[in-house]
């Protein structure tokens, strides 16, 4: 990826967009490009928080992982998208780890120029915490529904949430493309890929729902809320 490309995507972002020419020439020519396979490690907990990057295409995940190896897919990353943000204020180990999720190349920059950038321009400390509000909201749904429901009611909350987020106000037969493996959706829900498994099968098997690789038909979209303990009305 040459300046020129790398200038391009960094004006397609929010927070990059509005800078001056020559503190965008900067940061393009200072990231560094890398190129990841899938489930290549991109940010890890052996390294301080140094860097932040930015996914200039394919796709990546944030996870934590405990102890014994279990992961929990906390956030999925598509092109354009920046990650690791906490390396503005705190240079310490990175609170959670991101991976590639299909093959992805991977802009980095230092911290500091990120520093730089909202001391130039305040607006782009303004969209900075308008995307950490936003995936603070996320995270704190995501906690919600791990908490208080089980694996079925998780799973139905996930499908209903992605069917809301692609195409809001559609009935019965809406088709959600999943935007990642069910392997990978295993670790969203957080679920072995087996207990996932049994799951779909059994909303299938009561009519909620069918399954075709990634493609899913919600066929029962208030019974889909009854197992995630929503109002039906609001889906």
């Amino acid at each position: 990826m040459d300046l020129t490309a790398r200038m391009v995507l960094l004006r397609s972002l929010p927070f990059f967009g509005g800078l001056p020419e020559t503190r965008l020439t900067r940061l393009a020519a200072g990231a560094a490009v890398s190129s990841h396979a899938p489930g290549a490690l991109i940010a890890g907990r052996d390294r301080e928080g140094d860097a932040f990057y930015v996914v200039a295409s394919g796709r990546a995940r944030i996870f934590r992982m405990d102890r014994e190896g279990r992961e929990q897919t906390l956030y999925v990353l598509g092109p354009g998208e920046p990650f690791c943000l906490c390396s503005l204020v705190d240079a310490g180990e990175p609170p959670a780890l991101a991976a590639a999720l299909e093959p992805a190349r991977v802009l980095a920059f230092p911290a500091r120029a990120l520093a730089e950038a909202t001391r130039e321009d305040p607006e782009v400390l303004f969209d900075l915490l308008k995307l950490l509000c936003r995936r603070l909201k996320e995270a704190m749904a995501m906690i919600e529904s791990l908490a208080l429901r089980d694996l079925p009611g998780r799973v139905a909350a996930f499908l209903l949430h992605q069917a809301a987020a692609a195409q809001p106000g559609q009935g019965a037969g809406q088709q959600v493309r999943l935007a990642v493996s069910q392997r990978e959706l295993a670790k969203i829900v957080g679920a072995t890929p087996e207990a996932l498994s049994r799951v779909l099968r059994h909303l299938s098997e009561a009519g909620l729902l069918t399954v075709k690789g990634r493609d899913v038909t919600l066929r029962d979209r208030a019974g889909l809320a009854r197992e995630a303990g929503l109002t039906p009305e609001g889906v």
